[in-house]
């Protein structure tokens, strides 16, 4: 996309009443400057006692006794200092205006990423970096607004610029020509260095995702840099990526900089030339040679902007250029629409899974091939099987969170497909082996589950899921629990993700390994919660340890994503324990 079809593209988001005040204001302000600038004419003229004077003098006179405005010095002085306070009034406007587009497009854009990656099939999700997509939300995005600023800035010069003109066509058409000609072929002379600018914009998006990926990976891998006494290999991979983003940053800097430079001595030029054609060619009468290089003094910095302003918004342009690319691949891979509210699922007969199969591009053999279940209402389950083997892959289908290959999900005889995916979804809650909790209170991360939920409720919750320690912290619900849960111990983090879970009254729960971190006591207590469950809600347990799987009323043992057996936990105890003692 060229570089104006994207900003118009962008500009186009924005309220069509606000954009339309601000390009009004824009206009308004070059064309105050611009007449302001034409008053010096008869100004100069009226100060020599010349009222006589060239054909734009007298024009100006003449509007001015129209509107019973005495063409005097003093008259002339007066209009000259409404012009310049009635300028500054529209340019604290425009300003206002143009900082508030700028920011409200910018959030309007990060809001829109920020859902379509919500709303993106997980399993798309998934194969991007999670550092690409915190470097693309936070500094592509910031550099699209850094972007618009110059863009609009751009449109504010060039309207200055072409007031400016105006008024010198009216003074000399010649030498306006001239100037527009020669300016013309000095833009045309800086082409390099506006590719150069593009060029350094997309490696700066690559350099900025490197050094996030190194960030988040290097912030994650602390402890174990310390235990493996690797932190020099840390700090030097650090400073690899920080080398790369400062060398594209000081690249951009030098072009500009050449640009600027090679504006300035060219502009220097233009000016000697124009005086010394004004003068020896063309016999332009003084007064207005000296308000013409007056205008010129002042156009060709505002080229020189214009320049500037332009090589910015093409350093910027390749983020948009991404923020598009992502959007509409957010869009290709988007969850069918659900519908709101959702209303509670119960499940009254059995979940199954018919003839399902998932592949993932990585993997030669698929991750569930061809797999058929049915696990019937208010029951609980066990999947048991070796690193690999599927069970995972099966509890996400279960969860409505993977879109399958081939085959259905079907709950109570209904396949649920298209928005019945992401409706059955809300009614499911999911405890993962690894568990996410905000840097924040024990109450705002349980909050998660059910918003509304009473102390009462949220107190039930923590008893069933064996969290009483809550209670005993000298914050207790207030706690804060660090970031990631850092604060508290793995069993600690699993139980607090159990009793979200069950906050969100779920007509099914997966818990997957949720016990591993437990000791024996919180584990039978969490056994005799899980047990209590039983008739109430479908439960589908995946792990290893047996004594947590011996009270399933259906035992699962999967193996290269299929079922190598089922059956109750006293027909498959011995295929069981043999499991277990291989693992």
């Amino acid at each position: 996309m060229m570089p104006l079809f994207s900003f118009i593209h962008l500009i186009r988001n924005a309220p069509p009443q606000t954009t339309l005040t601000l390009f009004g204001l824009m206009l308004l302000a070059g064309i105050t400057d611009g007449v302001g600038i034409m008053l010096l004419v008869p100004l100069l003229n009226s100060l020599q006692g010349n009222t006589d004077g060239s054909p734009l003098a007298k024009t100006i006179f003449s509007i001015l006794q129209k509107m019973g405005i005495s063409p005097s010095v003093d008259g002339l002085l007066l209009v000259f200092l409404l012009l310049v306070a009635g300028r500054s009034v529209l340019l604290y406007f425009r300003e206002i205006l143009s900082t508030s587009l700028q920011h409200r497009l910018v959030d309007r854009l990060r809001h829109r990423c920020f859902a379509a990656l919500l709303a993106a099939e997980w399993r798309w999700v998934v194969t991007g970096r999670s550092s690409d997509h915190a470097s693309f939300l936070s500094n592509d995005i910031s550099r699209v607004g850094t972007g618009l600023y110059f863009a609009l800035s751009l449109i504010v010069s060039f309207i200055s610029l072409v007031s400016y003109l105006v008024v010198a066509f009216f003074l000399s058409w010649q030498m306006t020509l001239f100037a527009i000609l020669s300016g013309g072929i000095v833009f045309l002379l800086l082409v390099r260095q506006r590719r150069r600018a593009l060029q350094l914009g997309t490696s700066l998006g690559q350099a900025n995702r490197a050094i996030q990926s190194n960030l988040q990976e290097s912030l994650a891998g602390f402890k174990l840099a310390k235990i493996l006494g690797s932190e020099a290999r840390h700090l030097t991979l650090f400073d690899q990526v920080i080398g790369l983003l400062r060398h594209q940053q000081e690249g951009f800097s030098a072009s500009t900089s050449l640009s600027r430079s090679l504006l300035q001595v060219g502009g220097a030029f233009l000016l000697v030339g124009y005086l010394y054609v004004g003068l020896h060619y063309w016999q332009t009468p003084v007064s207005e040679l000296l308000i013409l290089v007056l205008i010129f003094s002042r156009v060709i910095p505002m080229f020189s902007s214009v320049q500037q302003h332009f090589h910015h918004w093409l350093h910027a342009h390749p983020a948009l250029l991404e923020t598009e690319k992502m959007l509409q691949e957010c869009a290709q891979n988007a969850e069918p629409h659900v519908p709101s509210p959702v209303s509670p699922w119960s499940v009254q007969e059995a979940i199954c899974l018919q003839n399902i199969t998932v592949h993932y591009p990585e993997r030669a053999s698929p991750a569930l091939d061809h797999l058929c279940l049915c696990l019937p209402a208010k029951t609980t389950t066990a999947i048991m099987g070796t690193s690999g083997a599927g069970k995972s892959t099966l509890a996400d289908v279960l969860a409505g969170l993977l879109l399958v290959d081939e085959g259905e999900l079907i709950i109570d005889g209904i396949p649920v497909t298209g928005g019945l995916r992401l409706s059955w979804r809300r009614n499911v809650a999911y405890v993962p082996q690894e568990v996410f909790l905000f840097n924040h209170t024990i109450r705002h991360n349980l909050l998660w589950g059910k918003p509304d939920a009473t102390e009462e409720e949220l107190t039930t919750v923590l008893r069933q899921a064996a969290a009483e320690f809550v209670f005993q912290l000298p914050n207790a619900l207030d706690t804060v629990v660090g970031d990631g849960g850092i604060r508290l111990s793995g069993g600690e983090r699993q139980r607090l993700a159990l009793a979200r879970a069950l906050l969100k009254k779920p007509s099914l729960l997966i818990l997957d390994e949720a016990t591993s971190a437990l000791d024996k006591e919180n584990e039978l207590r969490l056994r005799t919660a899980i047990e209590n469950l039983h008739g109430d809600l479908t439960v589908v347990l995946i792990g290893h340890r047996l004594a947590t799987l011996e009270h399933a009323d259906l035992v699962v043992i999967l193996e290269q994503g299929r079922i190598h057996a089922k059956g109750s936990w006293q027909t498959l105890s011995s295929q069981a324990n043999q499991l277990a003692t291989s693992r």
